[in-house]
Protein backbone atom coordinates (compact mmCIF):
# COMPACT_ATOMS: atom_id res chain seq x y z
CA UNK A 1 0.00 0.00 0.00
CA UNK A 2 1.25 3.60 -0.49
CA UNK A 3 2.50 5.87 2.56
CA UNK A 4 0.51 7.38 4.70
CA UNK A 5 0.68 11.15 5.93
CA UNK A 6 -0.97 12.52 8.97
CA UNK A 7 -0.52 16.20 9.23
CA UNK A 8 -1.09 19.02 11.99
CA UNK A 9 -1.00 22.39 10.52
CA UNK A 10 -1.44 25.53 13.52
CA UNK A 11 -5.09 25.99 11.80
CA UNK A 12 -6.45 25.18 15.00
CA UNK A 13 -5.56 23.69 18.61
CA UNK A 14 -5.15 19.95 17.69
CA UNK A 15 -3.28 17.94 20.47
CA UNK A 16 -2.46 13.36 20.47
CA UNK A 17 -0.15 11.21 22.05
CA UNK A 18 1.46 11.14 18.48
CA UNK A 19 0.75 14.62 17.01
CA UNK A 20 -0.22 18.09 17.60
CA UNK A 21 -0.75 21.69 16.21
CA UNK A 22 1.50 23.94 18.41
CA UNK A 23 4.33 23.87 15.84
CA UNK A 24 2.50 23.64 12.44
CA UNK A 25 2.72 25.93 9.47
CA UNK A 26 1.56 29.08 10.34
CA UNK A 27 -2.09 29.97 8.54
CA UNK A 28 -1.65 33.65 7.54
CA UNK A 29 -4.49 36.02 6.08
CA UNK A 30 -3.43 38.70 4.01
CA UNK A 31 -6.01 40.42 4.05
CA UNK A 32 -7.20 39.93 7.85
CA UNK A 33 -10.81 39.40 8.15
CA UNK A 34 -11.90 41.23 4.99
CA UNK A 35 -13.15 39.78 1.85
CA UNK A 36 -15.15 41.09 -0.74
CA UNK A 37 -17.39 38.37 -0.94
CA UNK A 38 -19.68 37.04 2.20
CA UNK A 39 -20.39 33.24 1.36
CA UNK A 40 -23.32 31.54 3.20
CA UNK A 41 -21.03 29.04 4.85
CA UNK A 42 -18.35 31.06 6.08
CA UNK A 43 -19.23 34.48 6.34
CA UNK A 44 -16.01 35.56 6.69
CA UNK A 45 -15.62 33.71 10.05
CA UNK A 46 -12.37 31.42 8.96
CA UNK A 47 -10.55 34.12 8.11
CA UNK A 48 -10.95 35.03 11.59
CA UNK A 49 -9.21 31.76 12.93
CA UNK A 50 -6.09 32.95 11.28
CA UNK A 51 -3.02 34.95 11.87
CA UNK A 52 -3.35 38.70 10.55
CA UNK A 53 -0.90 39.76 8.49
CA UNK A 54 -2.77 41.92 6.36
CA UNK A 55 0.20 44.75 5.95
CA UNK A 56 4.19 44.63 5.17
CA UNK A 57 5.13 44.63 8.96
CA UNK A 58 2.85 42.22 10.09
CA UNK A 59 3.47 39.45 7.49
CA UNK A 60 7.21 39.98 7.93
CA UNK A 61 7.00 39.18 11.17
CA UNK A 62 4.98 35.97 10.98
CA UNK A 63 7.54 34.90 8.43
CA UNK A 64 10.95 35.50 10.42
CA UNK A 65 8.89 33.92 13.41
CA UNK A 66 8.18 30.80 10.99
CA UNK A 67 12.04 30.49 9.93
CA UNK A 68 13.10 31.11 13.39
CA UNK A 69 10.67 28.05 14.78
CA UNK A 70 12.57 26.25 12.14
CA UNK A 71 9.07 25.67 9.79
CA UNK A 72 9.32 24.53 6.46
CA UNK A 73 6.55 26.56 4.96
CA UNK A 74 3.74 28.38 5.59
CA UNK A 75 -0.06 28.69 4.57
CA UNK A 76 -0.79 31.85 2.74
CA UNK A 77 -4.90 32.86 2.28
CA UNK A 78 -7.12 35.72 3.04
CA UNK A 79 -10.45 37.01 1.53
CA UNK A 80 -10.98 37.44 -2.55
CA UNK A 81 -10.49 40.97 -4.34
CA UNK A 82 -13.80 41.46 -6.30
CA UNK A 83 -12.26 40.14 -9.06
CA UNK A 84 -12.39 37.11 -7.42
CA UNK A 85 -8.07 36.21 -6.34
CA UNK A 86 -6.83 36.55 -2.88
CA UNK A 87 -4.27 39.42 -3.13
CA UNK A 88 -1.25 37.63 -1.85
CA UNK A 89 0.58 38.65 -4.78
CA UNK A 90 0.75 42.12 -3.51
CA UNK A 91 3.57 41.07 -1.25
CA UNK A 92 5.85 39.58 -4.01
CA UNK A 93 8.96 41.14 -2.87
CA UNK A 94 8.58 40.81 0.50
CA UNK A 95 7.70 37.04 -0.12
CA UNK A 96 10.45 36.89 -2.72
CA UNK A 97 12.81 37.58 0.17
CA UNK A 98 12.15 34.25 1.34
CA UNK A 99 10.62 32.12 -0.56
CA UNK A 100 14.34 29.98 -0.99
CA UNK A 101 13.38 28.89 2.87
CA UNK A 102 9.85 28.20 2.79
CA UNK A 103 7.28 26.47 0.87
CA UNK A 104 4.72 29.09 0.33
CA UNK A 105 1.22 27.15 -0.01
CA UNK A 106 -1.79 29.46 -1.18
CA UNK A 107 -5.36 29.68 -1.46
CA UNK A 108 -5.37 31.96 -4.84
CA UNK A 109 -8.94 32.26 -4.83
CA UNK A 110 -10.61 32.95 -8.78
CA UNK A 111 -7.57 33.50 -11.05
CA UNK A 112 -9.30 35.12 -14.23
CA UNK A 113 -6.52 35.02 -16.39
CA UNK A 114 -2.58 34.21 -17.25
CA UNK A 115 -1.22 37.63 -16.21
CA UNK A 116 -2.70 36.87 -12.27
CA UNK A 117 -1.02 33.30 -12.09
CA UNK A 118 1.60 34.83 -13.28
CA UNK A 119 1.40 37.36 -10.25
CA UNK A 120 1.17 34.45 -7.72
CA UNK A 121 4.34 32.11 -9.47
CA UNK A 122 6.96 35.69 -9.16
CA UNK A 123 5.53 35.76 -5.24
CA UNK A 124 7.07 32.66 -5.20
CA UNK A 125 3.57 30.33 -4.19
CA UNK A 126 4.76 26.56 -5.17
CA UNK A 127 1.13 25.55 -4.03
CA UNK A 128 -2.16 26.65 -4.78
CA UNK A 129 -5.42 25.74 -3.05
CA UNK A 130 -8.68 26.09 -4.55
CA UNK A 131 -12.42 24.64 -3.89
CA UNK A 132 -13.41 23.29 -7.26
CA UNK A 133 -17.64 23.87 -7.44
CA UNK A 134 -19.62 21.95 -10.18
CA UNK A 135 -22.59 23.98 -10.91
CA UNK A 136 -23.46 27.90 -11.19
CA UNK A 137 -26.19 27.90 -8.53
CA UNK A 138 -24.32 26.88 -5.80
CA UNK A 139 -21.74 29.50 -7.26
CA UNK A 140 -24.35 31.93 -7.68
CA UNK A 141 -26.91 31.28 -4.60
CA UNK A 142 -24.06 30.05 -2.06
CA UNK A 143 -20.80 32.05 -2.57
CA UNK A 144 -22.25 34.92 -4.01
CA UNK A 145 -19.85 35.16 -6.60
CA UNK A 146 -20.63 36.38 -10.48
CA UNK A 147 -18.20 33.48 -11.30
CA UNK A 148 -18.72 30.27 -13.60
CA UNK A 149 -17.96 26.51 -13.07
CA UNK A 150 -15.76 27.29 -16.33
CA UNK A 151 -13.77 30.46 -14.13
CA UNK A 152 -12.85 27.70 -11.99
CA UNK A 153 -11.90 25.21 -14.01
CA UNK A 154 -9.58 28.10 -15.96
CA UNK A 155 -8.10 29.08 -12.47
CA UNK A 156 -6.27 25.67 -12.16
CA UNK A 157 -5.21 25.85 -16.13
CA UNK A 158 -3.95 29.28 -15.74
CA UNK A 159 -2.17 28.06 -12.36
CA UNK A 160 -0.88 25.27 -14.24
CA UNK A 161 0.46 26.61 -17.16
CA UNK A 162 2.89 29.24 -15.43
CA UNK A 163 4.16 26.31 -13.40
CA UNK A 164 2.44 26.05 -10.05
CA UNK A 165 1.20 22.82 -8.65
CA UNK A 166 -2.33 22.37 -8.06
CA UNK A 167 -4.12 20.93 -5.42
CA UNK A 168 -7.83 21.49 -5.73
CA UNK A 169 -10.60 20.83 -2.34
CA UNK A 170 -13.89 19.91 -3.12
CA UNK A 171 -16.64 20.58 -0.49
CA UNK A 172 -18.62 17.73 0.48
CA UNK A 173 -21.98 18.83 1.31
CA UNK A 174 -21.68 22.36 -0.74
CA UNK A 175 -23.50 22.31 -3.68
CA UNK A 176 -27.22 23.06 -4.05
CA UNK A 177 -27.56 19.77 -6.19
CA UNK A 178 -26.69 17.64 -2.91
CA UNK A 179 -24.07 14.61 -3.27
CA UNK A 180 -24.23 14.56 -6.83
CA UNK A 181 -23.23 17.68 -7.39
CA UNK A 182 -20.47 17.48 -5.25
CA UNK A 183 -19.06 14.44 -6.81
CA UNK A 184 -19.63 15.54 -10.13
CA UNK A 185 -17.31 18.75 -8.86
CA UNK A 186 -14.61 15.78 -8.25
CA UNK A 187 -15.07 14.43 -11.78
CA UNK A 188 -14.84 17.77 -13.60
CA UNK A 189 -11.50 18.27 -12.53
CA UNK A 190 -9.75 15.85 -14.66
CA UNK A 191 -10.26 18.02 -17.16
CA UNK A 192 -7.40 19.88 -15.33
CA UNK A 193 -4.88 17.62 -14.48
CA UNK A 194 -4.50 18.10 -10.74
CA UNK A 195 -1.51 17.34 -8.99
CA UNK A 196 -2.89 16.42 -5.40
CA UNK A 197 -7.15 16.45 -4.92
CA UNK A 198 -8.07 17.51 -1.30
CA UNK A 199 -11.65 15.89 0.00
CA UNK A 200 -13.42 17.99 3.06
CA UNK A 201 -16.50 18.05 4.10
CA UNK A 202 -18.47 21.08 5.40
CA UNK A 203 -18.48 22.50 8.71
CA UNK A 204 -21.49 24.43 10.01
CA UNK A 205 -20.22 27.44 11.46
CA UNK A 206 -21.83 29.37 14.27
CA UNK A 207 -22.70 32.98 13.26
CA UNK A 208 -23.31 31.90 9.30
CA UNK A 209 -26.00 31.57 6.98
CA UNK A 210 -25.57 27.94 7.23
CA UNK A 211 -25.42 27.33 10.21
CA UNK A 212 -27.80 24.93 11.05
CA UNK A 213 -27.38 22.94 7.69
CA UNK A 214 -26.69 19.12 8.13
CA UNK A 215 -23.44 18.12 7.54
CA UNK A 216 -22.84 15.63 4.63
CA UNK A 217 -23.19 11.88 6.38
CA UNK A 218 -19.85 9.73 6.52
CA UNK A 219 -21.25 7.40 4.13
CA UNK A 220 -21.50 10.77 1.58
CA UNK A 221 -17.62 11.18 2.59
CA UNK A 222 -16.51 7.91 1.81
CA UNK A 223 -18.16 8.00 -1.59
CA UNK A 224 -16.87 11.09 -2.63
CA UNK A 225 -12.91 9.50 -1.05
CA UNK A 226 -13.65 6.43 -3.11
CA UNK A 227 -14.45 8.07 -6.61
CA UNK A 228 -11.56 10.72 -5.90
CA UNK A 229 -9.16 7.46 -5.81
CA UNK A 230 -10.66 5.39 -8.36
CA UNK A 231 -10.82 8.36 -10.97
CA UNK A 232 -7.21 9.68 -10.05
CA UNK A 233 -5.01 6.52 -9.35
CA UNK A 234 -1.73 8.07 -9.99
CA UNK A 235 -1.74 11.77 -7.60
CA UNK A 236 -1.55 11.99 -3.93
CA UNK A 237 -5.43 11.90 -2.43
CA UNK A 238 -5.89 13.42 0.82
CA UNK A 239 -8.98 13.84 3.52
CA UNK A 240 -8.40 17.18 4.51
CA UNK A 241 -8.47 19.20 7.40
CA UNK A 242 -12.42 20.76 7.03
CA UNK A 243 -14.47 17.88 8.05
CA UNK A 244 -17.09 16.71 10.35
CA UNK A 245 -16.17 14.62 13.38
CA UNK A 246 -17.38 12.54 16.05
CA UNK A 247 -17.79 9.12 16.60
CA UNK A 248 -19.78 7.89 13.47
CA UNK A 249 -16.70 9.64 11.69
CA UNK A 250 -14.25 7.62 12.63
CA UNK A 251 -15.32 5.04 10.14
CA UNK A 252 -14.71 7.65 7.52
CA UNK A 253 -10.98 7.97 8.50
CA UNK A 254 -10.52 3.93 8.55
CA UNK A 255 -11.86 3.86 4.89
CA UNK A 256 -9.36 6.36 4.25
CA UNK A 257 -6.84 4.03 5.75
CA UNK A 258 -7.72 0.87 3.92
CA UNK A 259 -8.51 2.39 0.45
CA UNK A 260 -4.90 4.15 0.17
CA UNK A 261 -6.06 7.86 0.82
CA UNK A 262 -2.77 9.34 0.92
CA UNK A 263 -3.13 11.93 3.77
CA UNK A 264 -5.55 13.24 6.59
CA UNK A 265 -5.29 15.82 8.50
CA UNK A 266 -5.95 16.30 11.99
CA UNK A 267 -6.68 12.54 12.45
CA UNK A 268 -8.88 11.29 15.35
CA UNK A 269 -6.63 9.91 17.55
CA UNK A 270 -7.52 6.63 17.52
CA UNK A 271 -6.73 6.26 14.10
CA UNK A 272 -2.78 6.51 14.41
CA UNK A 273 -2.63 2.89 15.91
CA UNK A 274 -5.03 1.71 13.17
CA UNK A 275 -3.29 2.97 10.45
CA UNK A 276 0.50 1.82 11.78
CA UNK A 277 -0.80 -1.47 11.99
CA UNK A 278 -1.69 -1.48 7.67
CA UNK A 279 0.36 1.19 6.13
CA UNK A 280 3.56 3.10 6.45
CA UNK A 281 2.98 6.09 8.43
CA UNK A 282 4.92 9.52 8.25
CA UNK A 283 3.61 12.50 10.90
CA UNK A 284 3.60 16.03 9.45
CA UNK A 285 2.93 19.74 10.50
CA UNK A 286 2.96 20.96 7.00
CA UNK A 287 -0.20 22.19 5.57
CA UNK A 288 -1.87 18.87 4.05
CA UNK A 289 -1.59 20.03 0.73
CA UNK A 290 2.07 19.42 0.77
CA UNK A 291 1.45 15.84 0.37
CA UNK A 292 2.66 16.81 -3.54
CA UNK A 293 5.76 17.01 -1.93
CA UNK A 294 5.93 14.89 0.51
CA UNK A 295 5.34 11.74 -1.12
CA UNK A 296 8.32 12.69 -3.54
CA UNK A 297 10.75 12.69 -0.89
CA UNK A 298 9.46 9.52 0.38
CA UNK A 299 9.34 7.61 -2.70
CA UNK A 300 12.85 9.20 -3.69
CA UNK A 301 14.75 8.52 -0.35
Amino acid sequence: MRPLFLYAPNLKRYETDFLNSEKGWKSISVTGPSCAFNCKHCGRRILEFMIDGSNLGKLEKEIIDAINRGDEGIILSGGSTIRGDVPIWKYSNLLNKYSDRLTIIAHTGVIKNEEIAKKFKDSGVKIALLDMVADNETIREVLGQPFSVEDYLNSFKYLKKVGIKIAPHVIIGLSKKGIDGDLEAIKLLKEVNPDALIIVGLMPLVGTQMANIKPPSPEDMIRALKLARDLFDNIPINLGCAKPRGKSYINVEKFAVDYDIDGIAFPEEEIYNYAKSRREVHLSNACCGNIIFDLIKVISS
